[in-house]
């Protein structure tokens, strides 16, 4: 019989463990840090939603009129909700439906919007109509737009995102909300 070092190694199982372990180790620590990243994204979205959903609460629940001191501790509210601090930012839009009086043709019209945090308010409704829902000729509708960034801790193929959430409301304790600009009209 002949020493065949080829048949010797084809027919040994010591060292198959190690192996294993070698292809399998890479693949489960990435799935584990995938995991980590995917529920870092979700648990990011969830919390920006219902900080978005608590500030147009709070909008919906003024009777005074509002103004910037009071939009940016809004601001620093959604933050502190959010859990992120910078990146952060906020729209509040208030939107009314009229009806001409020559035409009888209702439509919506934008009474103002404000931005903090790096969004600056609308000028006219053109990006915001199609999202709008159908109210009632005279009603008002609060829109807050909040966005923030998102960074994955661990490189597992996603990249840098900015999350963006919207909550409509109505005002429920005064007919409508009001803008303060610091003019005395």
């Amino acid at each position: 019989m002949r020493f065949n070092p080829i048949e010797k190694f084809k027919k040994a199982e010591h060292g198959g463990l190690s192996v294993e372990a070698v292809l399998a180790v890479p693949m489960l620590v990435w799935v584990i840090l995938a995991t980590f990243v995917f529920w870092d994204g979700f648990r990011t979205i969830n919390v920006a939603q219902k900080a978005t959903f608590t500030v147009a609460d709070m909008l919906s629940r003024e009777t005074v009129e509002i103004d910037n001191n009071y939009l940016t501790a809004v601001h620093e509210t959604f933050d502190y909700l959010a859990g992120e601090t910078g990146g952060n930012a906020l729209r509040v839009t208030v939107v009314t439906k009229i009806q001409d009086p020559v035409t009888n043709i209702e439509e919506m019209q934008l009474v103002w919007s404000e931005g903090v945090g790096g969004l600056s308010g609308y000028d006219d409704l053109t990006i915001l109509q199609n999202r709008l829902p159908d109210i009632a000729v005279g009603d008002q509708m609060i829109v807050v737009e909040s966005e923030q960034n998102w960074a994955p801790a661990f490189t597992v193929g996603l990249a840098n995102y900015r999350f963006r959430d919207v909550a409509i409301t109505r005002p429920r304790f005064a007919p409508q909300l009001v803008w303060d600009d610091g003019s005395t009209t």
